[in-house]
């Protein structure tokens, strides 16, 4: 048999594979999310694109999806329209890609959705994973799903990115951070002098780390991370520079090529010269009319200096499950604008139907409403007094306990009566209120859970999901949820919790640098920013340690706040 014909006869059986698991009472996502994932491989090989878009899309969010309860009599239109976002056997499923170019045009203009996928591989579906090893990543899937009908000619993306070359040395990126950490989360270390030196060593580590996914792994494909411009003029400019181009020429190219032209322009001024040549000799032309772009695209970065400065949309980094623990928000391409994480297609899909009736402008307005809990369990007393006294000098008139635990009932309350909770404690808060009781909440609130490891998700091992508490918030229905990746030093943690404040809401920010010794941020960092996701790059700033600088990071969708 010809090999296509090989492909395809796999295909169909793949498929009705797929058929049988979406039949199940309690589908098995993991085997759902790797079989979604070896359909994509082949679709690929295919050259069928469409199908690679909506496979890899359904390669996503297992965790959640099968920890939110499906209503399978939903008893009101609501309740069906969330339960839709989700279910294996909605029309968004049935209707494969058409349906989530329906899923994508529902969502906010504003938004892209970054989704990158670690390539199928059959040992995931057979061999139990031990806890204590790290990821082995080979190709890469990076999909780009614009959402909205404002760019109507644009279409999804999928490219395929060949296995990482590592210049780190024999050990990989994973290795390198599994290294960091364990070495700064030794209890057993009381030297002052060797902690300082280990939280030092993790520091360069991680920022290797975030250099290497550029350089070693990404490569000039890092072109498809970037947000549209917030200035609809310049956004415009980016299909301009290429569609003039097509026009003048009277050139016939494939859709996928215009679409990669399209990544190139839009990221030009972070791309170097020998990063956009790579680009051009992935485009479906001929040497005459690569010249032609090339001379377009040269042009336009000779002229765009400017650019670089200036803002990005949010973009939603849709994760695979072995890739979250890594840093990306920290590589320099993402590292200046607003980005969140969410799980799948599916979960942005579903808080933006929970929440569309508060977003404008792909925003979620929210009220300062807030509570504070400080030092509840009485082991950060000094954590308590910076925050404290920030809250009392900012004018922050929150309710709020100090040196007390609440209790599951007065958490419970405290989630539903507000816009925000701020937690500065040890964990996630989730101490206080079981998970299956969380499970049961329906909520507005912006959890900001400033303690270790607060949004970390966490594999277990063996074939299942990774686990993690920011699901149990983000199924509560909680619009976005701000924490930390692995666990970070009482002062940075302070730190970055009161230079978000400090711009975030609402009243006149205060000068932090009269409390710190060494001078973090610029003039224009006491701004008033009132996207949440902005203001995460401005915290950053004041953390003694990269280590801790790339800890930060938020899950759900973009919020602002209203005065």
């Amino acid at each position: 048999m010809e090999p296509d014909a090989v492909c395809r006869t796999v295909l169909n059986e793949i498929e009705e594979c797929l058929s049988q698991i979406k039949q199940m009472p309690l589908p098995p996502f993991p085997v759902y999310e790797n079989t979604n994932k070896a359909a994509a491989y082949i679709s690929y090989r295919l050259k069928e694109f469409d199908s690679v878009a909506y496979y890899l899309s359904e390669a996503h969010g297992g965790g959640i999806r099968s920890k939110l309860s499906l209503i399978m009599n939903p008893d009101t239109a609501s309740k069906k329209e969330l339960n839709d976002c989700l279910s294996l056997n909605s029309e968004y499923v049935t209707k494969r890609y058409n349906g989530l170019l329906e899923r994508l045009k529902e969502m906010p203009s504003e938004w892209t959705l970054i989704q990158i996928t670690k390539n199928y591989n059959p040992k995931d579906v057979v061999t139990p994973r031990p806890t204590d090893k790290p990821t082995e990543v080979g190709e890469l899937f990076i999909s780009r799903y614009q959402c909205g009908e404002k760019y109507k000619n644009i279409k999804p993306l999928t490219i395929k990115v060949d296995k990482a070359k590592s210049s780190l040395g024999q050990k990989t990126i994973f290795e390198v951070l599994k290294k960091s950490l364990e070495d700064t989360n030794d209890r057993q270390n009381k030297d002052p002098s060797a902690i300082r030196n280990l939280r030092d060593s993790a520091s360069q580590s991680i920022k290797s780390i975030s250099q290497e996914i550029h350089t070693s792994w990404i490569k000039h494909w890092i072109c498809m991370l970037l947000g549209n411009y917030v200035d609809e003029k310049l956004s415009t400019e980016v299909y301009g520079i290429i569609d003039n181009v097509i026009e003048e020429e009277n050139m016939t190219i494939s859709e996928r090529s215009r679409m990669i032209l399209y990544q190139i322009t839009n990221a030009v001024v972070q791309l170097t010269n020998d990063e956009i040549n790579n680009l051009l000799k992935e485009v479906d032309c001929s040497t005459e009319e690569m010249n032609k772009f090339e001379s377009a695209i040269n042009k336009y970065k000779l002229n765009g200096s400017h650019l670089m400065l200036k803002k990005r949309h949010s973009v939603l980094l849709i994760l695979d499950e072995h890739l979250e623990c890594l840093p990306w928000e920290t590589i320099p391409c993402l590292k200046r604008h607003p980005v969140s994480r969410v799980s799948s297609v599916h979960i942005a899909h579903r808080l933006y139907h929970k929440h569309k009736d508060s977003i404008q402008n792909g925003l979620m307005k929210i009220k300062n409403q807030g509570y504070y809990i400080l030092n509840p369990d009485k082991t950060l007393s000094n954590a308590e007094k910076r925050m404290s006294s920030f809250l009392k000098e900012r004018n922050v008139n929150w309710d709020g306990i100090q040196s007390q635990e609440p209790t599951s009932e007065q958490f419970s309350s405290l989630l539903k009566k507000n816009n925000i909770l701020l937690y500065c404690g040890h964990g996630n808060g989730t101490q206080y209120l079981h998970s299956l009781d969380l499970d049961k909440l329906d909520l507005q609130c912006i959890p900001m859970l400033f303690g270790c490891s607060s949004v970390k998700h966490t594999d277990k091992g063996g074939r299942s999901n990774f686990v993690g508490a920011s699901y149990g918030y983000l199924k509560a229905g909680c619009p976005c949820v701000i924490g930390m990746l692995w666990n970070v030093t009482s002062l940075d943690a302070d730190n970055l919790a009161r230079a978000m404040l400090n711009v975030w809401l609402p009243g006149n920010p205060i000068n932090l640098q009269e409390k710190w010794p060494k001078e973090f941020l610029d003039q224009q960092d006491y701004h008033m920013e009132r996207e949440l996701l902005r203001t995460l790059a401005i915290a950053r700033k004041t953390t003694r340690s990269f280590f801790n600088y790339a800890a930060l990071v938020a899950r759900g969708i973009p919020v602002i706040m209203t005065d």
